[in-house]
């Protein structure tokens, strides 16, 4: 009997031995055990701000979102891409950098014909739902005022504008993976903006269309609305529209799309004509000028100087009193 006790003990020992550095492992690694040694307490993690989230949703999109931009090739913008983009706030926000560069690419890629033929569609559609404007007609659809009123119909999508630019300035994109490099921003007045601009920026320009703080062209655009933009007055901070276009039609008024440079030759052939016309009015005036009558006068040319103008002598001296000046 003691005997098998003390086999009994020895299989005991050699287990516990055996099973000795798991325990021991497992006491130390925090998976399986907390530390209950350390006297400090668990901390509450900290309730993140609006920009914090923000900048997760910017980061989750660059991990996640592909290189397609829009779903239905061009119509509409990727709607998770505009999950970064806030309304009312100065300027393009860090966070809102990358769509702001994506739909100015996709503006560049998509035809600009496609573009205005799904521009007319949205307009179309937003008449036909909207009964105030369906008394109007087709040619006097408010546009810009739809589009600052209901920014949020538009969102992602395709607007065309027609107005005055009065301000176009140019400026570098920046250090980016779409090959932009250069861009302009132009300040664009509609008839029915009410002295309230849009913002256009685009990355084609006509040659003939200045760059200037102070121009009056009438343009003519198409592009996708990206937000309503913040930007501070001279009493105030106002908003426009901000939309991203690849292009801006330039319509040149009728003096300046009539007016060409001049050659030199056509100044030679000016010239000539001018010559020619001087020498025939000269020929038919002197021909029609009527012969010079002959005098009927004769005079007497045998005594010179006549006798009732005497010569004075030069050298017979004559008192002052006595000459015809005095």
């Amino acid at each position: 009997m003691n005997r098998r006790m003390r086999v009994a003990y020895a299989v005991l020992a050699c287990a516990l031995v055996w099973q000795a550095p798991t325990i021991v492992a497992q006491d130390r690694d925090p998976i399986f055990s907390v530390d209950r040694s350390d006297p400090r307490p668990e901390r509450t993690p900290r309730p993140r701000t609006e920009e914090e989230l923000l900048e997760a949703k910017r980061r989750e999109l660059l991990q996640e979102f592909d290189a397609e931009t829009s779903l239905d090739h061009g119509e509409s913008i990727h709607p998770k891409l505009m999950l970064t983009v806030k309304d009312n706030t100065v300027g393009v926000r860090y966070e809102e950098r990358e769509a702001y560069l994506r739909i100015l690419r996709l503006a560049q890629e998509v035809p600009l014909r496609k573009q205005q033929r799904y521009a007319a569609e949205i307009k179309m559609e937003r008449r036909e739902t909207t009964p105030a404007y369906k008394r109007r007609k087709k040619e006097d659809f408010p546009q810009f005022v739809d589009l600052f009123t209901h920014p949020e119909f538009y969102s992602g999508r395709p607007v065309t504008l027609h107005g005055v630019m009065r301000k176009l300035t140019k400026f570098e994109v920046g250090k980016n993976s779409l090959d932009l490099n250069e861009a302009y921003e132009g300040w664009v007045y509609t008839p029915d903006s009410q002295g309230n601009p849009a913002v256009v920026v685009f990355t084609s320009k006509d040659e003939r269309l200045p760059i200037s703080g102070d121009m009056q062209e009438e343009v003519r655009f198409t592009g996708y609305y990206f937000k309503m933009y913040g930007y501070d007055a001279q009493d105030t901070t106002r908003k426009a529209p901000l939309i991203l276009a690849g292009e801006v039609e330039w319509i040149p008024h009728p003096y300046k799309a009539v007016y060409h440079g001049i050659s030199r030759g056509w100044y030679a052939l000016t010239a000539l004509a001018f010559c020619i016309v001087c020498y025939i009015v000269w020929q038919v005036n002197r021909i029609e000028m009527p012969p010079r009558p002959a005098s009927t006068i004769e005079p007497d040319f045998t005594h010179f100087p006549p006798r009732e103008h005497p010569a004075p002598d030069p050298f017979h001296s004559q008192p002052l009193a006595e000459t015809e000046d005095s």
